[in-house]
């Protein structure tokens, strides 16, 4: 089953902007479009919400995924310019079934509390509730939301550790890295037109996307500080996915 889901760490953007709203299209090897997403990032005084919506489209993936459908929701504070997450819940729901997984993060105690929960038209068959063995102010949304921030020099090779929640089961382990100037002139070459004013980064989630073990993303991010591309290649049989802003 293609899950979607678990590649949209890829479409998020990096902004500014009190309210903004962005669309991606999600495209697979030689199937072409398989999704669309949207993307809705809002602000106000001191806090945020980041909800995002993921729809299969095409025959194809419809028959593939069981019409699978996803949102992702993230809310928190701004504090000293970065968004801090409270909470980041994923609902998806495709064929007979449903599930909503919601992390609770508790900055006093420095706890992460997972839940998850699954029905089965409308039994409930799954409800479990753990405490992660880490923890983090950041969420998979908010970790690139911040990544203007986190990283000053966008063009100087630089590689970049971070705990993240909702990421690698063990540890929440993403890395972020600058490329070098031989690795730039490859990625270049990978997304063809480039735009004055882009940066790129390379993010490894060490978990399995698709076929891909270590869920490696490669992203170009406009000058405006929101992603315009994502690749995530060497995926068996049908090639790269990607991930195109509108």
């Amino acid at each position: 089953m293609l899950r979607i889901g678990m590649f949209f760490i890829a479409f998020f953007f990096c902004a500014n902007a009190k309210n903004i709203v962005v669309d991606f299209s999600v495209e697979y090897g030689i199937v072409g479009e398989v999704a669309k997403v949207r993307a809705n990032l809002t602000t106000k005084a001191n806090t945020y919400m980041f909800d995002t919506s993921v729809v299969v489209v095409g025959g194809i993936a419809k028959a593939v995924t069981d019409n699978l459908k996803e949102r992702h929701i993230s809310k928190g504070r701004i504090v000293n310019n970065l968004l801090v997450s409270d909470m980041y819940q994923m609902i998806k729901s495709y064929g007979r079934y449903r599930s909503t997984t919601i992390y609770h993060i508790n900055h006093k105690k420095k706890r992460v509390t997972k839940e998850y929960r699954k029905w089965k038209r409308a039994k409930k068959i799954i409800d479990k509730k753990v405490t992660l063995s880490y923890y983090s102010k950041d969420d998979m949304i908010t970790v690139l939301l911040n990544l203007p921030k986190h990283i000053k020099n966008k063009h100087k090779s630089k590689q970049y550790k971070f705990k993240v929640v909702g990421a690698d089961r063990k540890n929440g382990r993403v890395d972020i890295s600058i490329p070098t100037q031989v690795t730039l002139k490859e990625m270049k070459s990978l997304f063809g037109q480039n735009k004055k004013g882009d940066w790129y980064s390379r993010v490894v989630m060490h978990r399995k996307l698709y076929n891909s073990k270590k869920g490696e993303l490669i992203v170009r991010i406009g000058q405006d500080d929101i992603v315009n591309k994502v690749v995530l290649k060497d995926l068996i049989f049908f090639g790269d996915i990607r991930i195109i802003r509108q």
